[in-house]
């Protein structure tokens, strides 16, 4: 399967989903959804944060442009939230799943269905 087939057929098909992209953590786009679409300082604020998350604590996680306040976050997963909506990052050994999920109650869907995909991966030694 190709990266992108993972963006289309395994994230942004879930309707909690609205946008999703994977990243290589050295920040090189693997895969996106149309009109999603981060800065390089924005995909490296994020893989920063897995080991240190300072700076997305006090400056929040910026996204397509979009700010969104740090919720929670360990060596592996991210959440923000912005009114409604919200943003997850799940690390894998090489990879980062970006995925922005619109309403409140889709966080915990969207949340099962990235670090399921993180998980996978992992498992398929990504």
């Amino acid at each position: 399967m190709s990266w992108q087939e993972y963006v289309d057929n395994q994230l942004v098909v879930h309707e909690c989903i609205s946008q999703a992209a994977i990243y290589g953590q050295n920040g090189s786009l693997w895969a996106t959804s149309p009109g999603f679409s981060l800065s390089p300082e924005e995909v490296t604020s994020i893989v920063e944060a897995f080991g240190n998350a300072e700076k997305i604590q006090a400056n929040g996680i910026f996204c397509n442009s979009h700010k969104y306040f740090a919720l929670s976050h360990d060596e592996t997963n991210i959440h923000g939230r912005m009114d409604k909506d919200g943003v997850i990052a799940s690390k894998t050994k090489s990879a980062v799943i970006i995925v922005i999920y619109t309403g409140e109650m889709a966080g915990g869907n969207a949340n099962k269905i990235v670090t399921g995909l993180a998980d996978y991966l992992i498992s398929q030694g990504y």
